[in-house]
Formats: C-alpha cells, sequence, structure tokens
C-alpha cells in the first residue's frame, strides 16, 4: 500500500542490498502474507493493531540478535584474517597467497573460481542467493544473469569435489542458491 511498489518489493531490496533487521508493519493480517513476508526475507510481522511497547521491544530484540550476529562474524573473521587459511578437511584456502590446495596439492583456478570459492568459504553454511553471489563476486557493474553462477559452480565442483554429480562441500540450496560446507 506504498506509493509506487508494495511492501514486499521494498523488503527484497533492502534484503539484497543491506544486512539489516527489517520489520514489516502492515494491517494486512492473512497467514499468506505474513508467510510471503518472512520468505522475503523479513525477520518480524508486526499487523496493526499494535502498542508502542510491543513495537519498541520487538524492534530492541531484532537489534540485539543482529549485534550478536555482528559481534559473533567479527569475531570469526578476525581470528581468519589471524590464520589467513580456511582449512576443510584436505581443502585449503590460502588467502596470502591467493591458492588452493587440495590434497596438498594446489589447484589451478581462475580468478573468478578463486574469487567465488573464497566468498562460499566465508559465508560457510550459509545458504546464499545467486544475486547475491553475483553482487559479492562479480560487484555490482556486472552485466549478465545469475546463471554465470550455477556455471562457475559447476566448474569448482569439477575440482574440489569427489563426485560433482553429489556434491558434498557446495550444496544446492533449492530456491535459493547455494551454500558452502567445506
Amino acid at each position: 500500500m506504498l506509493p509506487g511498489m508494495n511492501g514486499f518489493e521494498v523488503c527484497k531490496i533492502l534484503r539484497r542490498e543491506m544486512d539489516i533487521p527489517i520489520l514489516i508493519l502492515t494491517a494486512r493480517a492473512d497467514e499468506v502474507e505474513r508467510v510471503v513476508g518472512f520468505e522475503i526475507g523479513a525477520d518480524d510481522y508486526i499487523v496493526k493493531p499494535f502498542s508502542m511497547r510491543e513495537l519498541l521491544a520487538r524492534i530492541k530484540t531484532r537489534l540485539r540478535l543482529y549485534y550478536q550476529l555482528h559481534e559473533k562474524k567479527s569475531t570469526e573473521s578476525s581470528d581468519t584474517e589471524k590464520s589467513r587459511e580456511f582449512v576443510f578437511r584436505n581443502l585449503v584456502i590460502d588467502v596470502i597467497r591467493h591458492e588452493v590446495r587440495l590434497n596438498d596439492e594446489p589447484l589451478s583456478l581462475k580468478p573468478k573460481e578463486y574469487d567465488l570459492l573464497y566468498y562460499l568459504a566465508k559465508n560457510r553454511g550459509r545458504a546464499l542467493s545467486r544475486e547475491l553471489i553475483l553482487e559479492e563476486v562479480w560487484g555490482w557493474s556486472y552485466i549478465g544473469n545469475d546463471r554465470t553462477v550455477d556455471v562457475h559452480v559447476r566448474w569448482l565442483r569439477k575440482k574440489i569435489e569427489v563426485d560433482p554429480s553429489r556434491p558434498s562441500r557446495i550444496l544446492t540450496v533449492p530456491g535459493v542458491g547455494y551454500r558452502f560446507e567445506g
């Protein structure tokens, strides 16, 4: 009910471009609307009428969770930066040397393959959409579609998976994108 675009479109854009808590405040109380709100990236969905105390409590809760998550990520990234290596069993990503080793043998990766693997490894366990991967690995100026992510994942799987047709490191998350398990 916003002018120009609806709240769901705004939510999608915010989720794609920013890592912030998103609360949807609406008069739409239908269960389908609430589910859609969560599926497109909302962290909370508040239906009118609501009290100001409840709204403030929900905002405080979302901010607390957001800051706890970012403190944990910050600690993890500073630990990773100290070691400068990501080690996943027999796969090692050496950030300083800009090299990947499998079973102690260097892998020949194209620059975007390395960038993609590094980005996935930094976000281990997180389901990442193709669009987010495109933004983070290829950048805003990339002109093309998200199928390039699929192609690069396929190339990486051929190089790092025991059986690329049954991957255990880079998993497909249906309807979302990919998740790196190491």
